[in-house]
């Protein structure tokens, strides 16, 4: 186990296990790190394995960038059943035995009119919350609740592979590459899926092979993570840098001085984007976001 600290800054990219809450995963490296500032960028169910990227210390402060950023899925869809958490955690609540194949040609364009700008009205068991109550609380309670209507962006959703029999049972399966929006519900998809097709459908697996901006071939498994010292695992942590998309500005001592009291600036051009990453003396300072409608530039992040 690692020695205690609490100063450990940065990103560690863990693979997560299946089987495993995403809470499960950053209360053991808060344990073996010692560092009580730490969260991570977007929830995994317990079923689906894959990138789930943490942030300790410092790192913290970029959460919500990072949830910005689209992720990547690999998964499998079993059309012929349905199950109320539209994955393969759930009781069956449609049962439609496949009695003839599913037409591809008609499957690719199902995958296909599901891109874009979408509408998803997630499961009730999920972890959204209507009046502050998250919905599978009203799933476990037979409250009655109204499923609300949630945006996402679906930037790819393609079959991967031929369709394939479900052995010895009426059902068919494929294979899937999806690239999404945060909030997007994977197993949602799959199950509206189905609807296009008249059928219903279950997520039958699911794996996160990007997050954030990493890739699972970076990702550690929470397993190894916890078998490092404090050495091994500051070794592990991606610096902030590595996610600041922005360009970059270095500061004279003048105007770091600026920086460090969280002064307005408007002496600088704007960029493009609008953003900047400060350094002094080649170290990360802080993010500066360019206001349009003050025409200066303000504090976005600070790092010190």
């Amino acid at each position: 186990m690692a020695k205690q600290t609490s100063n450990l800054t940065g990103l560690l990219v863990v693979n997560k296990p299946k089987g495993m809450t995403s809470f499960g995963v950053v209360a053991r490296l808060r344990r073996i790190s010692g560092q009580k500032k730490i969260g991570h960028a977007g929830t995994l169910d317990p079923n689906v394995d894959g990138v789930l990227v943490v942030a300790l210390g410092k790192a913290t402060k970029l959460i919500d960038l990072l949830q910005t950023v689209p992720k990547t899925y690999q998964g499998t869809v079993t059309f012929g059943y349905s199950t109320e958490s539209q994955d393969s955690d759930g009781a069956v609540v449609e049962d439609q035995p496949l009695s003839e194949g599913i037409n591809e040609d008609e499957l690719k364009a199902a995958f296909k009119s599901l891109e874009g700008d979408i509408i998803q009205i997630p499961p009730i068991y999920s972890a959204v919350k209507v009046h502050g109550k998250r919905l599978y609380e009203y799933a476990r309670a037979n409250e009655p609740v109204e499923l609300p209507q949630r945006q996402a962006t679906i930037y790819e959703f393609a079959p991967t592979s031929a369709l394939k029999w479900v052995e010895n049972q009426p059902y068919q399966q494929i294979d899937f590459d999806a690239v999404v929006s945060k909030g997007t519900y994977v197993r949602t998809l799959s199950y509206d899926l189905g609807q296009k097709l008249g059928l219903p459908a279950t997520m039958t697996s699911l794996t996160r092979v990007g997050g954030s901006g990493f890739s699972i071939e970076e990702a550690t498994t929470l397993e190894e993570l916890m078998e490092l010292d404090e050495e091994g695992i500051k070794a592990k942590l991606k610096p902030i840098s590595d996610v600041l998309p922005y360009e970059r500005k270095d500061l004279t001592e003048v105007e770091f001085t600026w920086v460090k009291n969280g002064r307005k600036i408007s002496s600088w051009p704007k960029t493009d984007e609008g953003f900047y990453q400060l350094y002094y003396e080649d170290q990360l300072v802080a993010v500066y976001r360019y206001s349009d409608e003050e025409e200066l530039w303000r504090s976005r992040y600070y790092f010190l």
